[in-house]
């Protein structure tokens, strides 16, 4: 897989239930599989934690992706993320386990466009 990267400001829906993502994301999380539309995977944070989501995808029409609540209010709460604050998803190259899938969350601490993982 090739080394791709998007990111997300999060808006105040983002925050208080699921993160809508766009649908180019779904390049980087993995595959749904058997007709599912939903799929759980783990991924490490930009310090090096692991997180457990699932991602969901509407039945008909536009896929519109989201990552649910469970676990990504979990990810939320434990971030202190807000509004405003972003969030980076990439891919990670791992000789061991191969490649990983890595969300990390940012905050503009000093308002100067300095942004930094937390």
């Amino acid at each position: 897989m090739a080394h791709l990267e998007f990111e997300k400001y999060l808006t105040e829906t983002d925050i208080e239930g699921r993160l809508a993502v766009p649908s180019e994301w779904l390049k980087i999380l993995p595959p749904f599989k058997n007709g599912s539309f939903e799929v759980q995977f783990e991924v490490t944070d930009g310090v090096g934690f692991y997180w457990q989501l699932c991602c969901s995808i509407r039945k008909k029409g536009y896929r519109k992706p989201v990552l649910q609540s469970e676990g990504w209010l979990k990810f939320v709460n434990a971030k202190g993320l807000q509004a405003g604050d972003k969030v980076v998803i990439d891919t990670e190259a791992d000789d061991f386990r191969g490649t990983k899938i890595r969300i990390r969350a940012q905050k503009d601490l000093n308002g100067n466009g300095h942004w930094v993982d937390v």
